[in-house]
């Protein structure tokens, strides 16, 4: 008599919605870019919150992956957790400064930018090979144009609006497509795993 299938673990849940919250968050960060590309004559009001909201959403979905998703080594999950925590802090940071100025705001958001990129990274080479091209491509564009925003001599609101846009469009892209890939590799997990037990081999057949 074949012993019964065990309950889900937690971890199994948790694993098996990283996927999904990789789309929710990718989808956020589409979802924000293209309001600030259709917002050209947003205050800084208006686009302190929506990189404020975008780097929340951002900081706590990417903590949540560190520390759930399947297959990442121990010291991938604190520093993916650590740089998504940092990350949140910003966001709320930006979301309770709305009305600052344009210097706070490129500051802020500059570093949540920063540390977002090093996120993307760790859990692209900590974690599966699904969608790994995409999110080191968003991690490094991520990393570039935070340092670009900080060096950049007498940015103007417009010009940092549009690096912004960029940057959500592209990670938001990036995290869909990993979410994706995740998803058709846990598909195919299930069909192999099943694949064995569809027929019974001819050497177990009674003669």
């Amino acid at each position: 008599m074949a012993p019964p299938e065990s309950a889900p673990t937690s971890s199994a849940r948790a694993g098996a919605a990283a996927p999904w919250l990789r789309l929710f968050a990718g989808a956020v960060a589409v979802c924000l870019g293209v309001a600030v590309l259709a917002w050209p004559e947003a205050t800084v009001r208006v686009v302190g919150f929506l990189f404020g909201l975008s780097l929340l959403v951002g900081g706590l979905a990417r903590g949540a992956l560190s520390l759930f998703a399947p297959g990442l080594p121990a010291s991938y999950r604190v520093l993916g957790a650590v740089f998504g925590l940092l990350t949140t802090i910003a966001g709320v940071i930006c979301l309770r400064n709305v009305a600052g100025s344009v210097a706070l705001l490129v500051l802020v958001v500059g570093l949540g930018w920063l540390i977002e990129g090093l996120t993307e990274l760790v859990l692209a080479f900590g974690g599966g090979r699904e969608g790994r091209g995409a999110r080191v491509s968003a991690g490094l564009l991520s990393l570039v144009l935070a340092i670009a925003v900080f060096v950049w001599p007498e940015l103007t609101l417009a010009t940092f609006v549009a690096i912004g846009a960029i940057i959500l469009v592209v990670a938001g892209v990036a995290q869909v497509a990993g979410g994706i890939g995740a998803l058709r590799a846990a598909r195919r997990r299930a069909r192999a795993g099943r694949a064995p037990t569809a027929a019974t081999p001819p050497s177990a057949r009674p003669a």
